[in-house]
């Protein structure tokens, strides 16, 4: 179960009387993103559901034009929980700016208010406090264990790595005489 309202990021769907259509886009292609997109955050970003068509549309809007391709979109933003919530920041924090009969920022709004009313931001920043918290109790562990002698609890044995082969002695450099012309003369090379 999920800390937030999935339900209400995708309910009640998006349709065309939502929307305004611009010059290369319906409001029912409006629809589909916002639905899309929508139903994408709601499933924890779900690889499966990341499309060319999700990425082509996504990374003309709130702000996201300067990534290349949508692994590196993906790389950027869904791997880790970090990246999520950097990602709804970023959402979250866009200011919706144009026309909606030149630009999507009706459709930017509509999902703005969807991810407000969801909860989904505090529940991802709750989500990665208790990921720091436990990284950091683990490494205190480590470090009680290695400065105060108190065993870790559940420690896995240690093992020391082989050593590396101490490298080969050189001899000790020769000097190399040159046989260098008289000043003032000239040599072919």
């Amino acid at each position: 179960m999920r800390p937030w309202d999935a339900k209400a990021l995708v309910r009640p769907l998006f349709v065309e009387a939502d929307f305004t259509p611009t010059k290369w886009d319906t409001a029912a292609d409006k629809a589909w993103f916002a639905n899309a997109l929508c139903k994408f955050i709601a499933a924890d970003f779900a690889r499966t559901l990341w499309t060319k068509r999700l990425y082509r549309r996504l990374s003309q809007c709130y702000g996201h034009i300067a990534h290349y391709s949508d692994a590196g979109f993906w790389g950027v933003f869904f791997n880790d929980t970090q990246g999520k919530l950097d990602f709804l920041d970023e959402t979250m924090s866009h200011r919706c700016h144009g026309d909606p009969t030149y630009t999507y920022c009706d459709v930017e709004r509509a999902i703005q208010a969807r991810l407000r009313r969801s909860g989904i931001v505090p529940a991802y920043q709750a989500l990665r406090l208790a990921e720091i918290e436990a990284a950091e109790r683990a490494a205190l562990a480590r470090l009680r264990a290695k400065y105060e002698g108190a065993p870790p609890p559940a420690a896995a044995p240690h093992h020391q790595p082989p050593s590396l082969p101490s490298p080969p002695s050189l001899p000790p450099p020769q000097r190399v005489q040159r046989n260098d012309p008289p000043p003032g003369q000239a040599t072919l090379l």
